[in-house]
């Protein structure tokens, strides 16, 4: 524990000393002066070892009990990879009623000709239309 913590632990102690012996003598107690910025983290007070709580003992496995969940894990691990299988299977009819992809549109010659014969017949049209 360093100085600076055990330092701070008894200027609490004294501010608290303070304002006890003012309530008690029946005087206002005297406000610290709140210095700008964020407050200094004040720790608890030092517990002695005595009053430390007992550490818990690790827990310990049994080899039965080891063995049980190991068996449950493969167990899981099985339903998982059968899983997949059957929602494979799923996929695979599920893609045999899906609509098939629409096949792209290929224009014809004949289509061609005739938008292209419409287009220059529009053309003319607005160039005759600007000029008058």
């Amino acid at each position: 524990m360093g100085v600076s913590v055990i330092l701070a632990a008894i200027d609490q102690e004294i501010t608290q000393l303070q304002q006890a012996r003012a309530l008690l003598s029946g005087v206002a107690a005297p406000v610290a002066k709140r210095k700008p910025g964020r407050p200094k983290k004040v720790t608890e007070a030092v517990i002695p070892a005595a009053q430390k709580p007992a550490k818990r003992k690790k827990r310990k496995l049994s080899p039965e009990g080891r063995k049980r969940i190991a068996e449950a894990v493969k167990k899981r691990w099985a339903a998982q990879k059968a899983a997949p299988k059957k929602s494979a299977a799923k996929a695979k009819k599920a893609v045999a009623v899906a609509k098939p992809a629409k096949k792209k549109r290929n224009l014809s010659p004949e289509g061609r000709k005739r938008i292209a014969e419409a287009v220059k017949k529009r053309w003319e049209a607005q160039k005759a239309a600007s000029a008058s």
